[in-house]
């Protein structure tokens, strides 16, 4: 071991030691990230996001488009509503009210299904694709046998609402049909 330095002697310490930090490198900071061209995960994430979108808006417009018959209904009903507060003819509002329904019916079932029902065999139909009672229970059964009535009363309010709940509400029911 070399002996040591005498205090002020050449190559003798001095009071302050040397600092160790000082013979460290200086930092290097990664580059930026870039944004652009993103990870092929993300294109692959946006592919499948655009294809969600697209098929929704396509399914979306189909959904719309089919039920274009039900929003015309719905104005005809109106319609008829408004002719009858002009002439009050009860008779008249139920032959009018059949027909769109008819109609209506024969817009979304086969004409085997629905152009020959009548009366109980009519409102049963309109029940069953319902999924409800009004027509053969409730206020529908005016429409049994109205049409052999001189002077048929008909509750046109409830009336009304029962024929927009069936145009808003019907469905399909392939079963059912091939039962009755």
């Amino acid at each position: 071991m070399p002996p040591l330095a005498a205090p002020g002697a050449p190559g003798a310490p001095t009071g302050v030691a040397p600092d160790p930090l000082a013979e460290l490198r200086d930092i290097h900071l990664p580059g930026s990230l870039d944004a652009w061209p993103p990870a092929p995960g993300w294109w692959i994430l946006g592919g499948v996001a655009l294809l969600t979108a697209m098929a929704l808006i396509i399914w979306l417009y189909r959904r719309w488009r089919s039920n274009r018959y039900r929003r015309e209904a719905m104005a005809e009903l109106r319609s008829l509503r408004e002719d009858y507060d002009q002439h009050g003819d009860d008779a008249r509002y139920l032959d009018d009210y059949q027909a769109l329904l008819k109609r209506v019916a024969l817009t979304r079932f086969s004409r085997e299904d629905v152009a020959s029902l009548t009366g109980e065999s009519w409102v049963a139909f309109l029940d069953r694709t319902s999924g409800g009672q009004e027509f053969t229970m409730g206020k529908g059964q005016i429409l049994i046998d109205a049409q052999y009535q001189p002077e048929p009363v008909v509750d046109v309010e409830a009336l009304h609402e029962l024929g927009a709940q069936w145009i808003r509400r019907h469905h399909d029911h392939t079963d059912d049909r091939r039962a009755a």
